[in-house]
Protein backbone atom coordinates (compact mmCIF):
# COMPACT_ATOMS: atom_id res chain seq x y z
CA UNK A 1 0.00 0.00 0.00
CA UNK A 2 1.14 3.62 -0.49
CA UNK A 3 1.55 5.79 1.79
CA UNK A 4 -0.72 8.88 1.76
CA UNK A 5 1.55 11.43 0.75
CA UNK A 6 2.22 9.86 -1.79
CA UNK A 7 -1.63 9.01 -2.83
CA UNK A 8 -3.39 10.97 -5.96
CA UNK A 9 -7.23 11.00 -4.84
CA UNK A 10 -9.01 14.04 -5.98
CA UNK A 11 -10.30 14.32 -9.42
CA UNK A 12 -9.45 18.00 -9.66
CA UNK A 13 -5.28 16.16 -9.54
CA UNK A 14 -6.33 13.84 -12.16
CA UNK A 15 -7.85 16.28 -14.22
CA UNK A 16 -4.85 19.05 -13.89
CA UNK A 17 -2.55 16.22 -15.28
CA UNK A 18 -4.10 14.71 -17.67
CA UNK A 19 -4.72 18.70 -19.40
CA UNK A 20 -1.06 19.80 -18.54
CA UNK A 21 1.23 17.08 -18.24
CA UNK A 22 3.18 14.85 -20.73
CA UNK A 23 2.22 11.41 -21.43
CA UNK A 24 3.89 8.22 -22.48
CA UNK A 25 2.20 4.94 -23.32
CA UNK A 26 3.32 1.07 -23.63
CA UNK A 27 1.20 -2.25 -25.42
CA UNK A 28 -0.29 -2.09 -21.65
CA UNK A 29 0.00 1.11 -19.64
CA UNK A 30 -0.39 5.03 -20.21
CA UNK A 31 1.97 6.83 -17.80
CA UNK A 32 1.17 11.15 -17.19
CA UNK A 33 3.38 13.02 -15.58
CA UNK A 34 4.16 16.17 -14.30
CA UNK A 35 6.52 18.09 -12.16
CA UNK A 36 4.65 19.52 -8.92
CA UNK A 37 5.56 21.86 -6.55
CA UNK A 38 5.60 19.01 -3.62
CA UNK A 39 8.63 17.67 -2.11
CA UNK A 40 6.88 14.37 -2.54
CA UNK A 41 6.15 12.27 -5.26
CA UNK A 42 2.39 11.46 -5.69
CA UNK A 43 0.92 8.54 -7.90
CA UNK A 44 -2.60 7.84 -8.66
CA UNK A 45 -4.31 4.76 -10.66
CA UNK A 46 -6.56 4.92 -13.55
CA UNK A 47 -8.50 1.72 -14.01
CA UNK A 48 -11.56 1.48 -16.57
CA UNK A 49 -14.91 -0.19 -16.78
CA UNK A 50 -13.81 -1.71 -20.17
CA UNK A 51 -11.21 -4.13 -18.36
CA UNK A 52 -13.41 -6.19 -16.78
CA UNK A 53 -15.33 -5.76 -13.52
CA UNK A 54 -14.44 -4.51 -9.74
CA UNK A 55 -12.97 -7.73 -9.11
CA UNK A 56 -10.75 -7.66 -12.39
CA UNK A 57 -9.84 -3.86 -11.92
CA UNK A 58 -8.96 -4.19 -8.18
CA UNK A 59 -6.04 -6.93 -9.28
CA UNK A 60 -5.00 -4.79 -12.20
CA UNK A 61 -4.65 -1.86 -9.26
CA UNK A 62 -2.97 -4.40 -6.56
CA UNK A 63 -0.30 -5.12 -9.33
CA UNK A 64 0.32 -1.61 -10.42
CA UNK A 65 0.60 -0.70 -6.95
CA UNK A 66 2.88 -3.01 -6.11
CA UNK A 67 4.81 -2.16 -8.92
CA UNK A 68 5.16 1.18 -8.18
CA UNK A 69 5.57 1.02 -4.42
CA UNK A 70 8.76 -0.95 -4.89
CA UNK A 71 9.96 1.99 -7.25
CA UNK A 72 9.39 4.52 -5.25
CA UNK A 73 12.85 5.21 -3.22
CA UNK A 74 14.49 5.45 -6.79
CA UNK A 75 12.07 7.96 -8.20
CA UNK A 76 12.71 11.47 -8.36
CA UNK A 77 10.82 13.55 -5.75
CA UNK A 78 8.74 16.58 -7.26
CA UNK A 79 6.43 14.63 -10.14
CA UNK A 80 2.78 13.98 -9.86
CA UNK A 81 2.29 10.34 -11.82
CA UNK A 82 -1.12 8.51 -12.97
CA UNK A 83 -0.33 5.15 -14.25
CA UNK A 84 -3.41 4.38 -16.57
CA UNK A 85 -4.17 0.30 -17.42
CA UNK A 86 -5.10 -0.10 -20.81
CA UNK A 87 -7.78 -2.78 -21.85
CA UNK A 88 -5.60 -5.28 -23.11
CA UNK A 89 -3.67 -5.18 -19.74
CA UNK A 90 -4.78 -8.95 -18.78
CA UNK A 91 -2.59 -9.97 -21.51
CA UNK A 92 0.58 -9.30 -19.66
CA UNK A 93 1.82 -11.03 -16.12
CA UNK A 94 3.40 -9.07 -13.07
CA UNK A 95 6.60 -9.19 -14.58
CA UNK A 96 6.15 -8.08 -18.44
CA UNK A 97 3.95 -5.05 -16.55
CA UNK A 98 6.94 -4.03 -14.33
CA UNK A 99 9.40 -4.19 -17.61
CA UNK A 100 7.22 -1.67 -19.10
CA UNK A 101 6.28 0.65 -16.73
CA UNK A 102 10.44 0.51 -16.17
CA UNK A 103 10.74 1.69 -19.47
CA UNK A 104 8.29 4.49 -18.89
CA UNK A 105 9.70 5.80 -15.90
CA UNK A 106 13.35 5.84 -17.62
CA UNK A 107 11.81 7.43 -21.00
CA UNK A 108 10.31 10.35 -19.24
CA UNK A 109 13.45 11.05 -17.42
CA UNK A 110 11.96 10.64 -13.92
CA UNK A 111 14.46 8.02 -12.57
CA UNK A 112 17.43 9.69 -10.02
CA UNK A 113 20.39 9.59 -11.55
CA UNK A 114 22.29 5.77 -11.68
CA UNK A 115 19.48 4.08 -9.74
CA UNK A 116 17.61 0.89 -11.43
CA UNK A 117 14.21 -0.35 -10.82
CA UNK A 118 14.01 -4.05 -9.18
Amino acid sequence: MLNKVNRLKKRYQFNYIYKNGTHLSSNALVLYFLPSKTRSIKVGFAVTKKIGKATVRNLVKRRLREIVRKSLPNLKQNYNIIVVARENILNFSFDELNNQYSNLIKKADILKDNEKIS
